[in-house]
């Protein structure tokens, strides 16, 4: 009898979060552990044992040795574990090929020794292009453990690995059968000891550094608005940061992620990327978190994240806390700083310049009002002087016509309407003209005055701005110009008020 719907995606659910893990712990993608598909069939034929199992498409002799028994218990839970010894209980001793047997062997040893840790010396450290092979010692007794590790485990770790390394792993302990060999597959590995981490910084510098990562410097733009922050979102440090941020009109993005423990490092370079794909318009990205030990710093002393580092498109801040070694991520970032406080400070000071230029930009305005006004008025004056000019020949050629009528023509009757006539004609022209005059003369007198109210520096006091003077009415435009206990007039758009210089700042 099928399952019922809300039970199959119940187990469902389940057989997805173990793929998850299983292809996190091993350090390969989720489809080569299970495909959604086999997921599906097993949650529609919900087998009851191995054979059962063994018949689903997609589940091959090397799946069903490594994961079978823990997909049925995950189906099962303690019911499977039940039957199990029950059925164990009522059969004879199988006898099992070697092969099935070393199948056997290494799925209760994955089982068993889950959530382990192993520490020990790095020693025969050999690398292939299969993986990496190496004997972990411990030095007390001398005894010795070989490991594996796969090319896409190393390269996770960010590392260089040399012999004479303490470390930490864990992995699968497995019985390779073509030769009966133990040893560990390693999963993950971390360094321990001032030492081996020391040593591990200095190799990692001395790559990057003759790579070139740490040469490219590009510049922190100025006005600052839009900042990406990553960095834990519990903790002191990016309240400190924010509590440290002049109210500049910033617009902060937070990446939450960790900076301690071996998660920290690939949560790290996911959120640069995450930055560089979605707010790719960021004026900045900024990584911080506070001091530490040098095993607390790993994950900023990681390849990988000084990789993505250098590869952000945003111009990138780190403020690391540290006392003695800086960490790879602040040498590779475009800028550095040593605790996120100063990181902070820093982007506040991409305001500077205008702070300090703001008040000599405000006297260049005033200058500049002061200026066209003065041209405006030579303007009007000269456009009026024309137009007088121009009345006043208009009206002595009007009275040398009017004397010429009364002295040079004859007052007979006709001539004098001829003269009436030309006379009128001659007015109505000349009104006209001077009509015309006007009008024009007007419509600039008008714009000119226009263009004055919109340069006028009452129109700007309105808006805020003052004009500071001295007793004799001169306008100061630098500072060199007053002096201690000096008493100065400000105009403001409405009023204007007494003060006495008591602090000068150049």
């Amino acid at each position: 009898m099928p399952p019922k719907q809300s039970h199959k995606s119940q187990i469902i659910k389940k057989l997805l979060a173990f793929r998850d893990e299983i292809a996190s712990r091993t350090r390969q993608e989720k489809y080569r552990v299970l495909k959604y598909e086999t997921i599906e069939a097993i949650a529609n034929v919900m087998p009851k044992n191995l054979d059962e199992l063994a018949k689903i498409k997609g589940i091959g002799e090397k799946k069903l040795g490594q994961y079978g028994k823990l997909i049925l218990k995950v189906i099962f839970g303690d019911e499977f574990e039940e039957q199990e010894v029950k059925e164990e209980a009522g059969k004879k001793r199988p006898v099992l090929s070697v092969s099935a047997f070393l199948n056997y062997i290494n799925e209760i040893l994955e089982d068993k020794c889950q959530n382990i840790y192993i520490q020990g010396e790095v020693s025969g450290l050999s690398q292939h292009q299969s993986g990496v092979y190496f004997v972990l010692k411990d030095g007390k007794d001398e005894s010795v453990l070989n490991c594996y590790m796969s090319p896409g485990v190393l390269y996770s770790l960010g590392i260089v690995l040399e012999d004479g390394m303490q470390v930490k792993v864990s992995g699968a302990p497995n019985i390779w059968k073509p030769k009966g060999k133990f040893s560990l597959v390693v999963y993950t590995l971390e360094l321990i000891g001032e030492g081996s981490l020391k040593k591990a910084y200095e190799l990692l510098k001395k790559k990057l550094e003759k790579e070139g990562l740490f040469i490219r410097k590009r510049p922190i733009p100025e006005f600052i608005r839009r900042v990406g922050i990553i960095t834990s979102r519990t903790g002191a440090v990016i309240h400190d940061f924010r509590q440290n941020l002049a109210s500049l009109g910033f617009y902060i993005y937070l990446y939450d992620t960790r900076v301690e423990g071996e998660k920290a490092a690939g949560e790290i370079r996911q959120a640069i990327k995450w930055f560089n794909n979605r707010l790719s318009n960021l004026d900045v990205l900024v990584i911080i978190r506070g001091g530490g030990s040098l095993e607390d710093l790993q994950a900023f002393n990681n390849e990988l994240v000084g990789r993505e580092i250098f590869a952000s498109r945003i111009p990138t801040v780190c403020g690391i806390g540290h006392e003695r070694d800086v960490p790879i991520a602040s040498l590779v970032a475009d800028q550095m700083t040593s605790t996120p406080t100063a990181a902070a400070l820093l982007i506040n000071n991409s305001w500077q310049r205008l702070e300090n230029e703001l008040s000599l930009r405000q006297n260049e305005i005033l200058h500049a009002f002061e200026k066209m006004i003065y041209t405006q008025n030579l303007t009007l004056e000269k456009i009026t002087e024309k137009l007088m000019n121009y009345l006043n020949q208009i009206m002595a050629k009007y009275n040398n016509l009017i004397m010429r009528f009364k002295q040079g023509w004859q007052t007979t009757e006709s001539k004098i309407k001829v003269a009436e006539k030309r006379y009128k004609d001659l007015a109505w022209l000349i009104g006209q003209v001077f009509a015309d005059l006007l009008f024009k003369t007007k419509d600039r007198i008008e714009a000119s005055g226009r263009y004055l109210d919109g340069v006028s520096p009452e129109r700007n006091l309105k808006l805020g701005y003052s004009i500071v003077r001295k007793k004799d009415g001169r306008v100061i435009k630098n500072v060199n110009d007053i002096a201690l206990g000096e008493k100065l007039i400000t105009k403001l758009y409405k009023g204007e008020f007494k003060s006495q210089v008591k602090d000068i700042k150049s």
